[in-house]
């Protein structure tokens, strides 16, 4: 059995549409005994919009870069959170140092926004744990800098990988690849293949059997051993058995 876990956002949901070419392909490779689902940077709230129908069907969505997972009929297969704790007050005020725009901390569906423009004090009282916190900046570069401050002094309690100007912060030790291990706990020894288009999509490509879409930014090309132009062309060469191995 194969399962493919694809990226959501600039990859099979490309400038706002899955292709109907993609959807039929998902349809076949799912009647085959195959498993197709999303993960995602988005926390657990956002992924509620990425829905069955129309077409469109899946058989998990791995969440909160890897920390939360239910299945295609949304029940809960996986949850991980850490603890709040005071080191998000320092993040907060390095994140004002590099003019985030954005910032919130959320525990599945509860969620703190905290007001980028300093006249509401952010109370975190309401959250006793997180699976998923997730700023903004003006640049990717800004970003970057932000995610290397958080692995720097916090990778004990807070995980951060980059997607563009975007930092999605999952409880320590997870990732998109660790969401897509706790998934296939659930079958014998499934051959996986992922594909994506950022950088928060590398470590899932390294690891897996990965393909870049061809929108996909120069260093997810450069770590994929596959590339290919839609979600339909990857299913068609892995139901062809023409890439039936991965180097790793």
């Amino acid at each position: 059995m194969k399962i493919i876990a694809s990226d959501f956002d600039g990859t099979i949901n490309y400038k706002g549409k899955i292709s109907q070419e993609d959807k039929d392909a998902i349809k076949k490779f799912r009647q085959a005994g195959n498993k197709f689902g999303i993960v995602t940077g988005r926390d657990a709230e956002l992924s509620q919009w990425i829905r069955q129908g129309d077409g469109f069907e899946f058989d998990f969505v791995i969440s909160c870069t890897g920390g939360f997972i239910r299945s295609g009929e949304g029940d809960v297969l996986y949850s991980k959170k850490g603890k709040i704790g005071t080191f998000f007050d320092d993040l907060i005020k390095k994140a004002f140092e590099l003019k985030t725009t954005f910032f919130a901390i959320s525990d599945v569906f509860n969620k703190c926004y905290v007001d980028t423009l300093g006249k509401i004090p952010y109370d975190l009282s309401i959250l006793k744990e997180f699976t998923h916190a997730n700023c903004t900046f003006p640049s990717d570069e800004l970003a970057q800098e932000f995610a290397d401050y958080v692995v720097k002094n916090y990778s004990d309690r807070i995980s951060a990988h980059r997607n563009g100007w975007s930092v999605d912060m999952p409880p320590a030790n997870t990732s998109k690849v660790t969401g897509i291990y706790e998934y296939a706990k659930m079958f014998d020894s499934p051959e996986i293949y992922t594909v994506g288009d950022n950088v928060n999509d590398i470590l899932m490509i390294k690891e897996f059997c990965g393909y870049a879409v061809s929108n996909a930014v120069d260093s997810v090309k450069a770590a994929a051993k596959h590339q290919c132009d839609r979600i339909a062309d990857m299913i068609g060469e892995l139901m062809e058995e023409k890439q039936n191995e991965c180097q790793r």
